[in-house]
């Protein structure tokens, strides 16, 4: 425009400051969160949501003002598996598929959950898959092979991790226990129980009261899908929030419905939608406390997507999808959604990397804590 040339130089020099100020990464301004919620849909993409809100008449991610995408491709390759993602959210580092929160040249990378640990944060981790599985080993294990289940679930009993919800009991117990798997006598339950209750049910979950932390591992290997589990995602997010809430330095949470990406990988478009409508009743827990609370940082996204999913028909009036077509047997390269809710949410709109999810989250938990011991 020709009267910017001659706009007067005072004002010149305001229009720079504001320029210099819009391009401040969003981190280094505003108050961190003092409470963050990470929820991944495993193989979550756009058409996965759709068919699931189209299923029920609308979502809790609805709820949601801010959104984007993320592109999902790790180091060396297009198409990511669990592994590289889960590394990518966790640490903000890209690595090779396979590879569980280390470097391609084998370096261990730091994850959002162990920065949330050193600066006195609760910690917690629940999946409706066994704990050792991918996703969740990546905020807690450094490992060269996701399939290192056994190494996993020992790093798991070593870590300082206060809520640790899904299965995997099998790699946790010794091999005298009729549903081990491991080849030696490590009873890495008897470590966990140094340090926090360990339940194996449901029901003693909820029987759980007045504790700062619990391990509740529900089946020997991955629990039921959801519509045979008999408890749902919502509930043990409920749970885990209750417990890590009472920390008063704030919390870190990782939320995984694990099984939407295998509903996606069997083709079965009524699976992903009662896995989807699972884990969106979860994310209802968490936005509901983050309203209340009015500190806490929601993020909702995916690992990748699966199935090269999309919706084909249906009807809106009945809340029905009566065809789903599929493009891929596995994960394929698409962008994955990302929500995000509360404190600095505003820094999660638009498309980034996954890596940029770990990069600000670590951020801002490094930020809070700085300030904190000022």
């Amino acid at each position: 425009m020709r009267h910017v040339r001659h706009t007067h130089a005072s004002t010149r020099v305001v229009a720079a400051l504001l320029l210099a100020l819009v391009l401040v990464p969003a981190a280094e301004g505003g108050t961190p969160p003092r409470n963050i919620i990470l929820f991944i849909g495993d193989g979550m993409g756009p058409s996965h949501v759709t068919a699931g809100r189209v299923a029920a008449g609308g979502l809790n991610l609805d709820r949601f003002r801010v959104a984007g995408h993320l592109a999902t491709y790790p180091a060396g390759d297009l198409v990511t598996d669990s592994a590289a993602a889960g590394t990518a959210l966790a640490t903000g580092f890209s690595t090779l598929n396979g590879v569980v929160s280390l470097s391609p040249s084998g370096r261990r990378l730091k994850t959002v959950a162990e920065y949330a640990e050193d600066f006195g944060m609760a910690t917690g981790i629940v999946a409706t898959c066994a704990v050792t599985h991918a996703t969740p080993a990546a905020f807690f294990t450094h490992v060269e092979s996701r399939g290192e289940y056994t190494e996993i679930a020992e790093q798991f009993a070593a870590s300082g991790v206060d809520v640790l919800l899904g299965g995997g009991w099998s790699y946790f117990a010794p091999r005298s226990d009729p549903e081990s798997l491991r080849e030696d006598d490590l009873d890495l339950i008897s470590t966990l129980e140094e340090r926090l209750p360990v339940v194996r049910s449901y029901a003693d979950l909820v029987a759980i009261e007045d504790v700062n932390g619990v391990v509740g591992l529900f089946a020997a290997g991955h629990p039921p899908e959801a519509a045979a589990r008999g408890f749902s995602l919502a509930e043990l997010t409920e749970k885990s929030i209750e417990i890590l809430s009472r920390e008063a330095n704030g919390f870190f949470l990782m939320v995984e419905g694990s099984q939407i990406d295998w509903a996606a990988h069997d083709h079965d478009t009524a699976g992903i939608i009662a896995e989807v409508l699972d884990f969106d009743g979860a994310i209802g827990v968490g936005l509901d406390f983050a309203q209340t609370n009015g500190r806490t940082l929601v993020i909702v996204t995916a690992d990748h997507e699966t199935g090269g999913f999309a919706v084909i028909d249906g009807s809106v009036e009945r809340r029905e999808v009566t065809e789903g077509g599929f493009a891929a047997e596995g994960h394929t390269a698409s962008i994955v959604p990302i929500f995000a809710y509360g404190p600095m949410a505003d820094d999660f709109g638009g498309i980034h990397e996954n890596t940029y999810v770990g990069e600000t989250l670590i951020s801002h938990i490094r930020r809070r804590g700085t300030e904190a011991q000022r």
